[in-house]
Formats: C-alpha cells, structure tokens, sequence
C-alpha cells in the first residue's frame, strides 16, 4: 500500500479494490505488486480488537497507579522525591527502549502472541510491586511492568491495520485511546478507595492476578487479518541483523518519521509528568486540597481525555489535513497553562483555573495520537509496527525527561523533606515549559520539511489524496515546483520515447 504524505488520507477502499504497494522514501521494500482488499471488516473484527484493546486498558492502568499512590509509595518505602521519580522514569525509560525491539516482534511473531506476554508479564511485574519490600526490588518490578507495557498499544494498533480498512485506522486508534482511559479511570478514585480499604498488597495483589487472569482469552488459535498486505506476509521472515536497522533507519529517515517523533515527544512530556506522577502531590501538599478532591481532579484529567478522543478520532478521519496544526495548538495551550500555574500571583490559582489547567493537560494524550497517524500512513506494511514503536518512543523520552527534571529540582529546591510546597512545584514546573518548547520547535521544523515533501510528491504528479496549497513559509516555492513538474513530464516523456 502507498504510504500516502503528511496531511493526506488513504481514501475509502472500494470492493476488490486493487491497489499498488509502493514503496516509501528510504524503502527497501520489494518491488511492486498488487493487493487486493475486502470491501469492510468482517463481524469478527469487533471482536478481536476489544480484546487486544482490554490488554490496554490493563496496562494504562498499570501504568497509572502511582498517580495517586505516589505519596503513599513514598511513605511506605521511605523515598525521596527524586527515587520517587526513579519508579516512573524507570517504568517510562523500559517502555521507550523496548518500543523498536516489540515492533520487531510484533512484526514478527504476531500482535496476539504478544499481547499474552504482555498481560502476564504485567501482572507477574505488580504482583512483585505489591509484597516485596526496600526501594531497588521494587524499582525492578516496575521496571518489568514497563516491558509489559511496552507490548501493548503497538500490538493493538497492528490488530487496527490487520483487521479494518484504512479508512477506519484513525477513529479505531482514538477508540484504542478512549478504551485506554477505562484503566485511567479505575486508577483514580476507585483505586484511592482500594488503598485505604485493603491497604497496599491486597490492592496491588489484585491488580496483578487480574493481568494474568485476563491471559486466558489470548489463547486461542491465530486467525488471518483480512487487511493483512502481501508485503506484510513477507516480514513473517527472520527479522534480524542488518534488516532490523534497515527497516528502523528507512522509518527515521522519512521527514514524517521525524515529525511524528517529535508530535508524540511535544505532547506528551509536561501532561504525562503531571499524569503518571507528580499532578497528586501537586494538589494535595503544594495546592493543600483534599486527596478526595484530587483524586476528582486527576479523573477529570481522564473524562476530558475521552471526550478529546472521541473528537479527534471525528475530525482527523474526516480532515486530515489539520493533525498536525492541531498538535501545534494543543502544545501551545499547554505552555500556556503551565505558565498559569507558575505565574499566578502567590502561587495559587483559583480551583476554576486550575479545573481548566488540567482539561488543557487532557488534550495532549489524544493529540499525540497523531504520531501514530503518521507513522501508519507513511510506511508500508511490514514496517508499520516499528515505525510505530519509534515514534512511541518520543513520547515517552519526553515523559522520562519531564519527571526526571522535576523530582531534581523538587529535591534541589527542598532536599529535607518528603513533603514540598507550591513554590518548589512552581520552579519545578518551569522545566516543563522549556521541554515542551524545545520539542515544539523541532515538530515545526519538521512538518515544514515534511510539507515539502508533499508538494514535490504532487508536482511530479504523484497521488496525493490530499492536496496542499503553497503558502509563503513553504521551504519550496511555485517555481521549484514547477520545475520539478517540468522535468517529471520531461522524464515521462523520455520513457514513451523510448
């Protein structure tokens, strides 16, 4: 399959549709042939996806425990805020190294098969969090929930481009989000409750049984995806060696593998620092409000998340033109509110701003969504999963490098104790801003780059199903353009000639 340019769209598959795969920029994928494709996704498919998708929302969940049991962790294992920042940097850190490793896999051996390592090796990692005592064999066990982690939504996604027409990758990938946000959800208040009813093992213990008990629907016998590509079949081949760097390096090479790199890094740093780790100490010791109210608060983090994904998904399948100015806007709302909570006289923001603050932060997971867009769109089949797994790593670098900065300063600014005040949130918070701003400039650099490439693809005369108009800050302008379409019919023609 063609992977069409940045702001385009595949269009709707049509019955028996044949359609070429053509290798991308940088490709070293087989010659050419010809793909035929079902008209719509079978019954099943339903089917399949819900229960990749419920391994998801088993590792969202995981993933967000110590957002509201942090504190709590910190107490029970006599930690500072920086080895506090140590469980989720390590956590974040596996999950970005294993990111390129599991799309390999998934490449390979199958998102199913993958799937079931992932809930057991996630559940085997919480039931070690839950009863082992002392800071380094728990910071291990959340290192394995990590590489648990770390197997899912690629494999989820892989189920996506296996089993529905492209047309649907964009809405099914914000449902894969929104399903996510169920183990968000349970995270939050329910999860509160959990702790101060059951208490620490009990809570976790149950957590982890959960994991592994979910395995059981994962073994079943594999069953071909309808949408799986002839140049898909072919990675079904020992991946290895020099083909492994091959496929990562055509992937990183495209202007859109860089742009979706940093569109994941940009908006995912500050809000998942604020998610995953440091949002509840922020709110209960900085702002001093109730642990019930900022439980309530985090939760509104989730519900603004579900609603953004059921918009994104609408809008981006239908305009996908705007992805990539979107995660422009949202990344700016995000400066912008960081900077409110750091600027705000006394430190202090009435709890309505800081109700919209945190609404702000619940854009961001959905619009990072949009890498994976990219990556989809721009490679061909059998590299899908590890573009997808490079450009999820940008994400989480950013996140690892968020809590990394702020649990330093946060000890920096008041090394004695376990407690921290607005202030030292306020300085902490400040490193947000120049990492999302960083990342910002990069995205821009690179979507202009990636433009370029578009308008040169539609000079040639290309398909493009979605066609650009050339703007002023283009990095090609209408003569280049031109003389690229002139020697294009100037080729054209040479070849009837001959």
């Amino acid at each position: 399959m063609a992977p069409p340019p940045e702001d385009t769209v595949l269009t709707a598959e049509t019955p028996t549709a044949e359609r070429s795969a053509v290798p991308s920029a940088g490709s070293t994928a087989p010659a050419p042939t010809t793909v035929t494709y079902p008209a719509k996704a079978p019954g099943k498919s339903w089917l399949v996806w819900g229960i990749g998708a419920g391994v998801y929302v088993l590792a969202v969940f995981h993933r967000s425990t110590l957002g509201v049991a942090g504190p709590l962790a910190a107490e029970r294992l006599h930690l500072s805020a920086a080895q506090l920042s140590s469980f989720v940097m390590l956590q974040l850190a596996v999950y970005a190294i294993m990111q390129v490793p599991t799309g390999i896999m998934v490449d390979r051996f199958g998102p199913r098969r993958m799937l079931l390592a992932a809930t057991l090796t996630m559940g085997t990692g919480q039931l070690l969090f839950a009863f082992l005592g002392g800071y380094v064999p728990a910071l291990l066990a959340r290192g394995l929930l990590g590489c648990g982690d770390a197997m899912t939504y690629i494999s989820v996604l892989r189920l996506v481009a296996g089993w529905f027409p492209a047309r649907r990758y964009a809405v099914l990938t914000s449902f894969t989000a929104l399903a996510g946000s169920i183990g968000n959800i349970v995270a939050t208040l329910p999860l509160t409750g959990l702790l101060h009813t059951l208490g620490w093992g009990p809570t976790f213990g149950i957590a982890g049984g959960l994991s592994i008990a979910y395995a059981v629907l994962l073994f079943r016998p594999a069953t071909a995806a309808p949408f799986r590509a002839a140049e898909e079949r072919a990675a079904t081949g020992p991946v290895a060696g020099r083909r492994v760097w091959t496929e990562v390096k055509s992937a990183w090479r495209l202007p859109s593998g860089r742009l979706g790199f940093w569109v994941h890094f940009t908006c995912m740093a500050g809000p998942t620092t604020f998610a995953t780790l440091w949002g509840f100490p922020y709110l209960t010791q900085g702002l001093g409000y109730a642990t019930g109210v900022a439980s309530s608060l985090m939760l509104v983090l989730v519900l603004g998340g579900v609603l953004a994904n059921l918009a994104v998904g609408q809008i981006v399948g239908r305009r996908p033109e705007v992805r990539t100015p979107m995660a422009v806007v949202v990344c700016l709302l995000a400066i912008l509110a960081w900077l409110t909570l750091i600027v705000w006289p006394g430190g202090r923001p009435p709890f309505a701003v800081v109700l919209v603050v945190v609404f702000v932060f619940s854009l961001s997971g959905p619009t990072s969504a949009v890498a994976f867009m990219l990556a989809r769109d721009y490679n061909p089949r059998h590299r899908i999963s590890t573009a997808t797994g490079m450009v999820n790593i940008g994400g989480f670098c950013g996140a690892v490098l968020g809590i990394f900065l702020v649990g330093q300063i946060l000890d920096l600014m008041e090394p004695t104790g376990s407690v921290h005040s607005v202030q030292a949130f306020r300085f902490a918070f400040s490193s947000l801003i120049v990492v999302t701003a960083f990342g910002l400039t990069r995205m821009l650099t690179w979507w202009l780059r990636t433009r370029a490439m578009v308008l040169l693809a539609a000079a040639r005369g290309e398909e493009v199903p979605v066609h650009l108009h050339v703007h002023r800050w283009e990095l090609v302008d209408e003569a280049e353009l031109a003389r690229e379409a002139e020697r294009s019919r100037a080729n054209r023609s040479t070849g009837d000639d001959d």
